[in-house]
C-alpha cells in the first residue's frame, strides 16, 4: 500500500545507518532540580502511551537522557513491545533505549519500532528469565526506507489512528469507572431505583446455597480432548464464564466428577495477593456437560428466584463484597482462601424484582462498554494492517 502521488523506489538500509542507540547519561549527583524519569512500568504494552513518571534526581543510578520527540523502547522483554515517543525531556531507565533518527525523522523511526520485523529482531535476546534486546542484532536488521516527504505522510497518517486509538480507550476508561461508581452506590444502598422502598434482607451465604468441589484426580494426559471444562482464568478474567473459552478434558462414564450448571457461581481458591483472593465468574448459558478446573470451587444457591444469576455476577465483584472476601486470605507468600469463611459471609439482598432490575441496568452499560472495546479491538487490527502494509 502507498500513497498514489509517491512513486520513488524505497533505499534498503541497516537500521544502524539510519538511527542510533547512544544516549547521554545523567548522573543526578550533580543536579538538585525535579527531572521526569520514565521507567518501563510507566510504559503501557503496544499502546505507545505513559503511564506516569517520577523524579530522577531523587535516584542514585545513572539514567538515559532523552529529549522531546526520540524513541524509547523497553529493551527487557522485547515481546511486550512497550514503546513511546518522548513527549518531555527527561530521564530513562537503563533498561530503556533512547533511539534517535539520523537520515530519517523520529515519527519515521517511531513507527518503524512497531513493525513485526523490528519486534522480531529484538525478540531476538539473551537470556531466558529476563530477556533483553540485543541492538548489535537489531542495528544490522535491512529497513526499507521512502524519501522524508513520503516518511513524513506515512508517520502523519499513523499518528491519526493513533489519536483516534487514544480517545477510544478513554472511552473505555470513563465506562469502567461510571459502572465501578454504580455498583459501589447500588450494592451499598446508596442510590436505589425509585420504584423499590421494601428493606434488603441479609443472608449468609451457608444459608442459601452449598459448596462443591472441581475435577479430581486428574493428570496432564488427561487434557485436551473431551469435554469442556471451566479454566482457572476464565474465572479469574471475567465476571461472566466465557464459555467459548473453556479447556478439554476426558471424564470416563464411571468417574464421579460434580458438573456444573446455569446460576452457579465460582471462586478461585489461592492467590499471589491477597486482593486477588476469591475472584468470582458466573455461569450465565445453559449447558449439557461442562466441569470445573481443580483450583476452584463452586457455589450452586438453593434458588435462583433468591439469588439472580446476572445480579450475582455484579454483586460478588463489586467493591462492597470484595472488601469482605480478601479478609479471608490467609498466608505469606502465596494466599489461601477456606470455603468455610465464604460460608459464614453475608450479604444483603433486595427482592427478585430489584435483583433484575439491577442486573439489567448494570448489564446495559456492559454491553456499551464491551461495544466500545469491539471497536477499540477493530482500530487496534486496523492499525496492524497499515503497519504490515505501508512499509516494504
Amino acid at each position: 500500500m502507498r500513497f498514489p502521488e509517491f512513486t520513488e523506489e524505497w533505499e534498503t538500509k541497516k537500521l544502524g545507518e539510519v538511527a542510533t542507540n547512544k544516549s547521554e547519561k545523567y548522573n543526578p549527583a550533580n543536579e538538585t532540580d525535579f527531572i521526569k524519569c520514565i521507567e518501563m512500568e510507566h510504559l503501557i504494552t503496544d499502546t505507545g502511551q505513559l503511564l506516569g513518571y517520577i523524579d530522577g534526581s531523587t535516584s542514585g543510578s545513572i539514567k538515559n537522557v532523552f529529549n522531546e520527540g526520540d524513541v524509547l523502547f523497553g529493551k527487557l522483554r522485547p515481546y511486550l513491545k512497550k514503546y513511546l515517543q518522548a513527549p518531555f525531556d527527561g530521564v530513562c531507565s537503563s533498561e530503556i533505549w533512547v533511539l534517535k533518527g539520523k537520515n530519517i525523522s523520529n515519527d519515521f523511526l517511531y513507527r518503524i519500532v512497531q513493525t513485526k520485523l523490528f519486534i522480531d529482531l529484538a525478540n531476538q535476546s539473551s537470556g531466558s528469565k529476563m530477556p533483553r534486546a540485543d541492538w548489535n542484532v537489531v542495528e544490522s536488521g535491512s529497513f526499507s526506507i521512502p524519501t522524508p516527504l513520503e516518511q513524513k505522510k506515512i508517520s502523519s497518517f499513523l499518528a491519526l489512528l493513533d489519536e483516534r486509538i487514544q480517545t477510544q480507550n478513554k472511552i473505555i476508561e470513563q465506562l469502567e469507572t461510571l459502572i465501578k461508581g454504580l455498583s459501589e452506590k447500588i450494592f451499598s444502598q446508596k442510590i436505589r431505583f425509585k420504584e423499590f422502598t421494601d428493606e434488603w434482607k441479609v443472608k449468609s451465604l451457608g444459608e442459601m446455597g452449598n459448596t462443591f468441589n472441581g475435577l479430581s484426580g486428574k493428570t496432564k494426559e488427561d487434557f485436551g480432548k473431551g469435554i469442556p471444562y471451566i479454566q482457572y482464568k476464565q474465572i479469574f478474567d471475567s465476571a461472566k464464564v466465557q464459555i467459548k473459552k473453556c479447556g478439554l478434558v476426558e471424564i470416563a462414564q464411571n468417574e464421579n466428577q460434580n458438573s456444573v450448571k446455569y446460576g452457579d457461581i465460582f471462586f478461585t481458591i489461592s492467590s499471589e495477593t491477597p486482593d486477588e483472593i476469591g475472584m468470582s465468574s458466573v455461569l450465565l448459558d445453559e449447558v449439557n456437560e461442562m466441569y470445573l478446573n481443580s483450583f476452584c470451587f463452586g457455589y450452586r444457591p438453593f434458588s435462583l428466584q433468591v439469588l439472580n444469576p446476572l445480579f450475582a455476577s455484579y454483586l460478588f465483584r463489586s467493591s462492597v463484597f470484595r472488601n469482605e472476601i480478601v479478609k479471608l486470605a490467609q498466608g505469606s507468600t502465596r494466599y489461601n482462601m477456606s470455603k468455610i469463611g465464604l460460608m459464614k459471609l453475608t450479604i444483603s439482598l433486595p427482592s427478585s424484582k430489584e435483583q433484575i432490575t439491577i442486573a439489567r441496568f448494570l448489564s446495559s452499560i456492559d454491553q456499551k462498554l464491551q461495544t466500545e472495546k469491539n471497536i477499540l479491538d477493530k482500530y487496534q487490527s486496523k492499525k496492524q494492517f497499515l503497519l504490515q502494509n505501508l512499509f516494504i
